[in-house]
């Protein structure tokens, strides 16, 4: 017992810090198009989640992040001003960053259905388990190339924006 313990404790980090790992910042930055839960809190103090797919790093604390403007986690982020995004990916990729969150566009150029949040990070934890791997994360297929194409659009727009651009 105590040698799985030792293991254990050898092996899994919780917390990794305030800021975006080396890997966990690529991973925003090479693939913009990652699934994960995004987490909310509704007006009765429940936790909401919804999965979404449009990210981008703009440095190691700051994150955009596309979503639809009417939906109920843009209502959260406007009331509350708190996120959670967790993801499951390859690897073993397996975190879950809590950040402040506002508005930064209601609109974007490319959709007016979709608006920008910027996340800036506040903690970034690990949820790797000691005794199993993450081998696949949430996968999707495009229905079309239509589709396919204004996805690409949306994340162009997204990269195409600074740090400066978000701070100022």
């Amino acid at each position: 017992m105590n040698t799985y313990k030792k293991e254990r404790s050898d092996r899994v980090s919780p917390v990794v810090g305030d800021r975006l790992p080396a890997n966990i910042y690529e991973y925003f930055r090479a693939k913009t198009m990652r699934t994960g839960v995004v987490s909310t809190v509704d007006e009765d103090g429940y936790p909401r989640g919804a999965p979404m797919s449009l990210f981008y790093a703009l440095d190691d604390r700051t994150l955009l992040m596309g979503a639809q403007n009417r939906s109920q986690t843009f209502k959260n982020v406007e009331r509350t001003g708190k996120i959670a995004l967790t993801f499951l990916g390859g690897g073993d990729v397996a975190f879950t960053i809590r950040g402040k969150c506002r508005v930064f566009k209601t609109t974007m150029e490319t959709s007016k259905y979709l608006g920008i949040l910027v996340v800036e990070v506040e903690a970034v934890k690990s949820d790797v388990a000691i005794d199993v791997e993450v081998t696949d994360g949430i996968q999707y297929t495009y229905r079309s190339q239509k589709w396919e194409d204004f996805v690409n659009r949306v994340l162009d727009e997204l990269r195409g924006y600074t740090l400066a651009d978000v701070k100022g």
